[in-house]
């Protein structure tokens, strides 16, 4: 027997998405904070004069964490786009009251703090380990 569709109420999408922007512009954040820590780690771990292996496999975690950081500032870019293409086209059917605190949120992530666009000059710039000196900070 073929599955019944079910139409997601309006202001359940708008809720969703919204809460899948929070989420990705959080762990996008996450991902630059464990940059620099990283990066911090791996100096000290090289002024500490560490094992070489040690320092080669934690250069390893770093460059994995370096290539999250634009990885998740374009899934939010594309859940931002998602959230405003969506807002254009429903946002005069959301007019119930528990709608409106849903609405607020969305609005607040086109403003200029909340853009993605703006986080993208926290972005870490990419330093290449593998150029880098034996006790040379970078």
């Amino acid at each position: 027997m073929p599955k019944k569709s079910t139409k997601i109420p309006t202001s359940k999408q708008l809720q969703i998405k919204v809460k899948s922007c929070e989420r990705l512009k959080k762990e996008h954040q996450y991902y630059i904070a464990e940059v620099a820590e990283n990066e911090a780690k791996l100096a000290k771990m090289k002024q500490d004069n560490a094992d070489k292996y040690d320092i080669k496999r934690f250069a390893e975690v770093l460059e994995e964490s370096h290539v999250m950081v634009p990885d998740s500032l374009a899934r939010l870019n594309s859940s931002l786009d998602d959230l405003m293409d969506f807002l254009h086209k429903f946002e005069p059917d959301l007019v119930a009251d528990e709608d409106q605190e849903w609405l607020e949120k969305a609005k607040k992530f086109s403003q200029n703090d909340n853009d993605p666009k703006s986080l993208a000059k926290d972005e870490v710039v990419e330093t290449n380990v593998n150029d880098l000196i034996e006790g040379e900070a970078f």
